[in-house]
């Protein structure tokens, strides 16, 4: 089960049991992805948000610790990285926050690099170099680079007499 499966789900027409059931596949999609790097953190925080809904009412003790353990999974993602904790390094840090505002704003402008550039403060070349160089993994949330016409005016050829 995949994020975007979830996305499509409606909470509309389960039963009980079904909303439990769901509910509770939440939980292990967060259990399973939700310390790695595989999903974004608003995307952890998001599937626990739908599976403390659909469980609002439940009163299994197993099922609510469950859920503060996720909650606190969420929690630590939102936190962000951990100066000091094993395996951290400022540089991935700072990659992965610059792709991550690129790719908003990419998002935001609908793929235009200007617009996107406008959006964070840069020109479009500079985030144009940075989208060929250090984040070349955007380059598919880019629209393709269309090239500028020449001139229609024609600059009179020295070499031909009147």
């Amino acid at each position: 089960m995949t994020l975007a499966d979830e996305r499509l789900k409606g909470a509309d027409g389960f039963s009980a049991p079904a909303d439990e059931e769901h509910a509770l596949s939440l939980l292990k999609l967060i259990e399973e992805q939700g310390g790695a790097e595989g999903l974004h953190s608003s995307e952890v925080y998001e599937l626990y948000q739908r599976a403390d809904g659909l469980l609002r009412e439940t009163e299994d003790a197993e099922t609510l610790a469950r859920l503060r353990s996720c909650a606190r999974v969420v929690m630590r993602r939102l936190a962000g990285p951990e100066v000091g904790r094993e395996g951290f390094n400022m540089y991935e840090v700072v990659h992965d926050f610059e792709a991550r505002l690129i790719g908003q704003a990419l998002e935001e402008a609908r793929g235009s690099v200007t617009k996107a550039a406008r959006l964070l403060g840069l020109t479009h070349q500079t985030l144009g170099t940075i989208l060929n160089t250090r984040h070349k993994s955007l380059a598919g949330k880019r629209t393709p680079v269309r090239r500028r016409l020449r001139s229609i005016l024609k600059k009179p050829d020295p070499r031909q007499r009147h």
